[in-house]
């Protein structure tokens, strides 16, 4: 089995949206957050891109690439100008600061970013499924798939991600809250009810395993091409940065 850690589990994590590297004043992970290896934005962990010394036409079409949902977690650091910094919490973005901001006050300012990333609403709409927390039930076209609690789990985990790949470990910690992964096949074989509770009410599909073993729900009418088209186009985008 593969142990995960305890500490790791539970620190805070941020992802870094740019290649180059973090600079010295902004980098969490000197006050105990986890920087994760995706560059790639994420609506359920906060993400973090720095405008500094930098045109605004340089900065502004990278932004524009996020999606709404993203946007809200995520922060914008090195904006001087206050027109700007206000245009951009008027479309969307969680946070935007200037380039003086200390890290007391950036860690603080993230620390509310990633409550707001964990804050659940009772449903969620996805195309033709809707998740209900309250009942712990997925509905297809209204129809219920009368899920069992870890099935549903599992869903709402990846519905937290939609369209990115959730790992392996990932759903072993969030759904199981165990911090090791055990040698057996759990994930697979819940994930296999629950594709075949989704293929009854004709969503058989949705669930798509990366080649590295994890899952990812997919967004309505997106197909694999075209997801990994989107992620390529952003990829180039953030090279820039």
């Amino acid at each position: 089995m593969t142990y995960l850690g305890k500490s790791e589990c539970h620190a805070p994590r941020f992802r870094w949206l740019a290649n180059r590297a973090i600079p010295t004043q902004l980098d969490l992970r000197r006050c105990g957050w986890i920087l994760e290896p995706e560059i790639q934005p994420s609506p359920d962990c906060i993400g973090m891109i720095d405008a500094c010394g930098m045109e605004t036409g340089q900065w502004l079409p990278v932004l524009e690439t996020l999606r709404p949902d993203v946007r809200r977690t995520v922060l914008v650091s090195g904006v001087s100008d206050p027109s700007e910094r206000t245009a951009l919490l008027h479309v969307g973005f969680g946070d935007v600061l200037a380039a003086t901001t200390d890290i007391d006050e950036l860690e603080a300012r993230a620390n509310r970013l990633a409550q707001f990333a964990q804050c659940l609403p009772r449903r969620r709409r996805i195309g033709r499924l809707t998740l209900d927390l309250l009942a712990r039930e997925a509905f297809g076209d209204g129809e219920p798939l009368n899920l069992n609690p870890r099935e549903f789990a599992l869903i709402w985990r990846l519905a937290d991600s939609l369209g990115e790949t959730v790992s392996k470990e990932s759903l072993i910690y969030d759904v199981w809250r165990m911090g090791f992964v055990p040698e057996t096949n759990s994930v697979a074989v819940h994930m296999s009810r629950l594709r075949r509770k989704l293929a009854f009410v004709g969503l058989s599909g949705i669930i798509e395993t990366s080649p590295n073993g994890g899952y990812r729900l997919n967004p309505p009418g997106t197909e694999t091409g075209f997801h990994e088209a989107r992620t390529s186009a952003r990829s180039a985008a953030f090279a820039g940065l």
